[in-house]
């Protein structure tokens, strides 16, 4: 793929034995049969031997950015793409128009789109089926989240999720959201202490280039999972409108979550990185632009 056609770079962070090692190949190849010319930038913190991945292209980045956000800040950097998708390692877009809808939501706002609606299905990520897989309708038009695959790619919901919206601290700004309670008896991997889910990829947002070098990248001072997201976010809303997926599920641009223990919350580095974000927030957004800025530019002297 020449430089000249490379619309959209979907960059993609894996490191330590993260689960997504186990779907990245799948997802991989799912982004790169998009309608929209596209490359994937697979980051990874000085690990060269994932096997196949898809397609993508294997950045080995310096063994110490163990941190989602460093990762994609090194993807970003080699990006060939005019926008950029950020995205993880083990999420899919579904349908092969989901970049170009996602293109035109953010055109129609004028900015950026972010955090899409999101299905979430237990069972593995096997690469040509995950390319053409599609949701079904709802139970009387509703939205859902949990969901099973059947044999010719359709997605289904599972009985007996429950969906509603609750007031709480979402990037900066407390706000109403939707949360998914899953059906009862369904299965939870040792040590997942969740209650509810997103239906919705939290740190997921496509945004131009231009726009992200702009507000300084992600924060570099957050280590392992969390908080690296909701940081950007309040950044880039601050320079420019932010389209929300989540709250047009009815949209048809939706992905695939592949459902893993989530070993992370209570974590020291978790713990950390969420008295960072408190302090970097009430310092507002622009303090926080400018100290990303000042950050990138110490990090290529």
């Amino acid at each position: 793929m020449t430089r000249n056609i490379i619309e959209v770079s979907v960059i993609i962070p894996l490191y330590g034995h993260h689960a997504g090692r186990a779907s990245v190949a799948a997802v991989a190849a799912a982004w790169l049969s998009q309608d929209v010319p596209c490359e994937v930038i697979l980051a990874t913190a000085g690990d060269m031997h994932l096997g196949d991945t898809g397609g993508a292209r294997l950045l080995c980045a310096p063994p110490g950015l163990r941190a989602p956000g460093l990762l994609r800040n090194a993807g970003a950097a080699v990006a060939r793409g005019r926008m950029l998708y950020l995205s993880d390692s083990d999420v899919a877009p579904l349908g092969r128009d989901y970049l170009s809808r996602a293109l035109a939501a953010a055109r129609d706002h004028g900015g950026a789109w972010a955090q899409p609606w999101m299905y979430r299905l237990d069972g593995p990520a096997r690469r040509a089926a995950v390319v053409d897989l599609r949701p079904g309708p709802g139970t009387g038009g509703r939205p859902y989240c949990m969901v099973t695959a059947d044999s010719g790619g359709t997605l289904h919901p599972c009985p007996g999720e429950v969906i509603s919206r609750q007031r709480m601290e979402h990037c900066g700004a407390v706000t109403e959201l939707p949360v998914m309670y899953p059906p009862p008896g369904t299965d939870r991997h040792p040590g997942d202490l969740r209650e509810w889910r997103a239906p919705f990829h939290w740190g997921a947002m496509l945004l131009g280039r231009r726009l992200f070098e702009e507000v300084g990248g992600y924060c570099r001072g957050y280590y392992g999972w969390g908080c690296e997201d909701d940081d950007l976010f309040v950044k880039v809303a601050s320079r420019a409108p932010v389209a929300m997926g989540w709250a047009d599920p009815g949209s048809g641009i939706g992905c695939l979550h592949f459902e893993h223990p989530y070993p992370y919350s209570g974590t020291p580095e978790r713990e950390a990185n969420s008295t960072l974000y408190a302090r970097r927030v009430a310092e507002g957004a622009a303090a926080m632009i400018e100290e990303d800025l000042t950050g990138a530019r110490a990090a290529r002297v």
